[in-house]
C-alpha cells in the first residue's frame, strides 16, 4: 500500500494535469460577444420604434384624411355623409340666400345706371346695359354652381396630395445604423439612453399622430361648411363695394385645400429630417464620448417631434401666407 504522501502527490499531479489538458474560456471573448449582441438587440429595437413611428405618421397623408375624395372625407356613419349634409344645406337653405342677395345687388345696380341716366339726361349706352346682363349672368352661373366649383378646387389640391405622395412615399424609414454615432462604438449605456428618449418620443409621435389628426378633421370640417356657405360670399362679387369680401372668400377656401398639402410635405419631410440629424456635432473634430452622442442624438429626434407639432398646427397660417391672406 503506497504511503499518504505517494497518494497526495499522485492527486496533485493528476489534478495539474487535467488543468493543464482543458482549455481556459476565453472570457474577454464572451463579454465582448455579449455586448456586441445587447447593443444588436437594443439597436434593433431603436429602429423598430423609429420606423413604427415613421408608418403611423405616413398613414395620415398617404392613405387618410387628406388623400380622400371631397364626398368622402371623413367617412360615413350609414346612409349619410357629412357630404350630403352640406350639400342639403347649400341646396336648401343658403342657395336661395345667395340667389336673394344677388338680386338684390343686381338691382342696386340698375338703380346705380338710372341715376347716371337722369343726371346725364340721356340714355346709357347699350354697351354698359349688355356688360350689366352679361355680368349677372356670370355671377348667377357661379352662385348656382358654387358647391361644385369649392369641390372641384378642392380635387385639384387633392392630386398634388396624391401626386406628392406618389412620388415620395412617406418619405421612408430611418436606420439608425447610419444616422448615429452610438453606432461606431458598441455602447451599452448609450443606447439604453436612446431606447429611453425613443420611448417617450413614441408618446410625443402619438401626441404629434392626434393633432394630425385633429388639424385633417378640422380642415375636412370646415371645407364642407365653406362650400355650403359659398352662394353668399360669391353673390357679393357682383358689387364693387362687396367684391373683396368674395375674393377673400376665394382665397380663404384655396388656403384651407393647400393646407392638406403643406400637412403632407411635412409628414413625408419629418422622417427624411430626422434621418439626416448628426450625433457627431458636439465638437469639430473632438472625440465625441458615445454615451454624450447619443443623448444628443435623442434630444434632437424628441426636438424635431415637438417642432413636427408646431408645423401641423402653423399649417393653416402657412397657407395663407403662401396666397398673401
Amino acid at each position: 500500500m503506497p504511503s499518504r504522501a505517494c497518494r497526495l502527490a499522485l492527486a496533485a499531479a493528476l489534478a495539474i494535469g487535467i488543468a493543464l489538458l482543458v482549455p481556459r474560456p476565453a472570457w474577454a471573448s464572451i463579454g465582448d460577444d455579449i455586448n456586441s449582441w445587447m447593443c444588436g438587440v437594443l439597436r434593433d429595437t431603436c429602429n423598430w420604434i423609429f420606423d413604427a413611428q415613421a408608418r403611423v405618421l405616413a398613414s395620415i397623408g398617404v392613405d387618410g384624411v387628406l388623400s380622400k375624395p371631397f364626398d368622402r372625407m371623413l367617412g360615413t356613419a350609414g346612409e349619410v355623409t357629412l357630404f350630403d349634409i352640406a350639400r342639403g344645406v347649400w341646396r336648401t337653405a343658403i342657395l336661395p340666400i345667395g340667389c336673394g342677395v344677388l338680386s338684390m345687388i343686381f338691382t342696386v345696380q340698375l338703380i346705380h345706371l338710372s341715376q347716371r341716366m337722369d343726371g346725364n339726361a340721356s340714355m346709357p349706352a347699350v354697351r354698359e346695359v349688355v356688360f350689366l346682363l352679361v355680368f349677372f349672368a356670370v355671377c348667377l352661373f357661379l352662385v348656382q354652381n358654387s358647391f361644385e366649383l369649392m369641390r372641384a378646387v378642392y380635387e385639384v389640391a387633392r392630386l398634388a396630395i396624391t401626386r406628392t405622395t406618389s412620388a415620395f412615399g412617406s418619405g421612408g424609414a430611418m436606420d439608425l445604423a447610419k444616422v448615429s454615432i452610438v453606432t461606431t462604438e458598441d455602447s451599452v449605456p448609450a443606447l439604453v439612453a436612446m431606447i429611453v428618449v425613443a420611448l417617450v418620443s413614441w408618446v410625443v409621435v402619438i401626441a404629434a399622430y392626434v393633432v394630425a389628426l385633429v388639424v385633417s378633421w378640422a380642415r375636412a370640417i370646415q371645407l364642407y361648411l365653406m362650400a355650403a356657405l359659398s352662394p353668399i360670399p360669391l353673390s357679393l362679387l357682383g358689387l364693387e363695394d362687396t367684391r373683396q369680401a368674395g375674393v377673400a372668400y376665394l382665397r380663404s377656401f384655396a388656403s384651407v385645400c393647400l393646407a392638406g398639402l403643406i400637412i403632407t410635405v411635412t409628414l413625408i419631410a419629418f422622417p427624411v429630417v430626422l434621418g439626416g440629424l448628426n450625433a457627431a456635432s458636439a465638437g469639430a473634430g473632438a472625440a465625441v464620448d458615445s454615451v454624450v452622442g447619443g443623448l444628443s442624438y435623442a434630444l434632437q429626434y424628441l426636438a424635431m417631434c415637438v417642432l413636427l407639432i408646431l408645423s401641423l398646427t402653423k399649417s393653416g397660417s402657412w397657407a395663407r401666407d403662401v396666397l398673401g391672406g
